[in-house]
């Protein structure tokens, strides 16, 4: 009796409080459709976790901390002033990447033996114990919110938007299109999948079994610890960790994107149909889902632009920087060195000072990574030449070098932006299990991947983009309006070009390593239209359709996929 009184006591105290909440605020009007965003965005949070937090009292607790923390921070962002004049340019920009995240979304959802839903759907049995402990955190969450804590400038969180439904986008996928538990080396565009879960997910060090080749001398010490720290929010679990680490790296790579272009162009909306053009690309939609070091690579050296971004770097800002692209891929180390030399043209001793500091850094941190993981290759001479086993051999016939050349140049400057129709190969191979190349050889010819449809507009049209900024970038160094950053972009495409027509596999591969390049260069040459509606009606529209093109190769490798690897 007393427990039903005490239970009647509490439900009185909590509906007045509630009351006086709403009727002593006349900003409760702007808090409750902030509730309700954030609360969506906890029930798929919470859902999430829910997975590695299984208890009822920890499924209460969570539901509890994150519906505060989501509806909180909506507020602050989206409803703490009154919105007088919204940005309707900047909101419809963001068009293209919402529209990628629900249709990527809805996409994954169509092969449910390859993607959990469980990871976003909490089991129905648990939506009324979620339903009113969100309720329970309504007056909770206004305790925050009335609390002074400093405006935020809407402007400054466009590019953190984008980068969060990029982000949304590549882990969907990347929970899909890894298929842990299955041996998948070298089976689509030769990406590693299955080596590098293993490397990544790895309890210890010493349980990495598969060798970390020289030109990778510090990848595991980056990524590991990141790793490590994100499975502590998930209870251990250090698959999905891997999955988010990725995830938020192809993101990141959008933000620098979307950062670089609004600090040159100063506009905004410009700057979020950029980073989306980067975002919703072959090379970031595959290799920003599918875990490889690539996605790593383009992270690091778009930090490093932005830092040269600025008049006069130091050189204590850029060694670190310089380490990072050098730990990660060795070959990338020549990027940053053409993009000092390019727009620091007077300042040969700190170029030089930077590549030897950069070089010793990077040797010192891979005897550690060697230490620490006994497979992993040493920083020498003779591992590096090893690399030969992977150059395609310039003695080869004329007809393979000539169809080697035709694919680099294919592969640079369309197949990283606008997808092809690949090449699904099995009995070729001798396999029954699909494997996607962007090329063939066969009978004595050499085949590259083509378009048709939809995919061959959206190529000539990026082609007519390309040949476009080429031109104004051309006329504007005559004229003498030199963007040095620009020039460097189009040095480091070509350093990419002829490294790739005798080095490497298939080169969508390493296509993160140009396409920031590319699209950068873009964006520079074409940011005279940057406050044209039209010019950014157009880009919208050019996205959508890119959006189109490049999930049906996602498409593709799900169906090919799924009877092999599905659950």
């Amino acid at each position: 009796m007393r427990g039903a009184k005490t239970f009647i006591l509490l439900t009185r105290g909590y509906l007045r409080l509630v009351n006086n909440t709403i009727a002593q605020s006349p900003k409760f009007s702007r808090v409750l459709p902030a509730f309700l965003i954030g609360g969506a965005a906890a029930f798929f949070i919470t859902s999430f976790l829910i997975n590695f937090y299984s208890g009822t009292l920890q499924f209460i607790f969570l539901t509890l901390i994150i519906t505060i923390f989501c509806a909180t921070t909506t507020y602050w962002i989206f409803f703490r002033a009154p919105i007088e004049s919204p940005n309707w340019t900047v909101a419809l920009a963001l068009i293209p990447a919402s529209s990628l995240a629900l249709n990527g979304f809805a996409l994954v959802l169509h092969f449910p033996t390859l993607f959990d839903s469980r990871l976003l759907f909490i089991d129905s049995s648990r939506v009324p114990t979620f339903t009113l402990t969100a309720l329970c955190s309504l007056p909770l969450a206004w305790l925050l919110v009335r609390r002074e804590l400093g405006r935020c400038n809407v402007t400054s969180l466009h590019g953190l938007v984008l980068a969060a439904l990029f982000f949304i986008t590549y882990f969907l996928f990347a929970a899909t299109v890894n298929f842990p538990g299955h041996y998948t080396l070298d089976q689509y565009f030769d990406i590693d999948i299955s080596a590098w879960l293993a490397r990544l997910q790895a309890a210890s060090a010493s349980d990495i079994t598969d060798g970390v080749r020289a030109v990778h001398p510090a990848v595991l010490l980056f990524l590991r610890p990141l790793v490590w720290f994100t499975s502590l929010c998930l209870n251990g679990d250090r698959l999905h960790a891997v999955f988010i680490v990725h995830a938020l790296a192809a993101a990141g790579c959008v933000f620098l994107v979307w950062r670089i272009v609004r600090r040159a162009s100063g506009n905004d909306a410009y700057a979020v149909l950029i980073a989306s053009l980067l975002g919703v690309s072959t090379s970031h939609l595959i290799l920003g889902s599918m875990i490889e070091t690539y996605i790593y690579s383009a992270l690091a050296v778009l930090f490093f632009v932005s830092l040269v971004q600025n008049e006069s770097p130091s050189l204590k800002s850029l060694v670190p920087a310089g380490v990072l692209v050098f730990g990660i891929t060795i070959t990338n180390l020549a990027q940053t060195a053409i993009l000092f030399f390019v727009t620091q043209p007077r300042r040969i001793k700190t170029l030089i000072q930077y590549g030897l500091l950069v070089v010793a850094i990077g040797f010192v941190l891979n005897l550690i990574q060697v230490a620490l993981v006994p497979v992993a290759q040493p920083l020498s001479l003779s591992n590096v030449r090893a690399e030969q086993g992977y150059q395609f051999d310039a003695q080869e016939s004329a007809w393979r070098m000539r169809g080697r050349v035709v694919l680099t140049i294919r592969a640079v400057a369309l197949y990283g932006i606008v997808a092809p129709e690949p090449f699904i190969l099995t009995k070729e191979l001798g396999v029954d299990f699909p494997n996607f190349r962007t090329f063939k050889i066969s009978d004595g010819e050499f085949h590259v991947a083509g378009y048709s449809g939809l995919g061959d507009v959206l190529a000539k049209t990026w082609m007519l983009i390309l040949a476009a900024s080429l031109a104004l970038f051309a006329w504007d160094w005559l004229k003498g309006n030199r963007n040095t950053l620009a020039l460097g972009l189009l040095l480091c495409v070509g350093f990419n070009l002829a490294l790739h027509v005798i080095y490497g596999d298939d080169p969508l591969l390493y296509s993160p390593d140009w396409v920031y390049a590319l699209v950068l260069f873009v964006a520079f040459a074409l940011q005279r239209f940057a406050a044209q509606k039209w010019f950014l009606a157009a880009l919208s529209v050019f996205l959508i359709a890119l959006i189109t093109n490049n999930l049906y190769l996602l498409e593709q490798i799900m169906q090919a996929s799924a009877p092999f690897y599905g659950r």
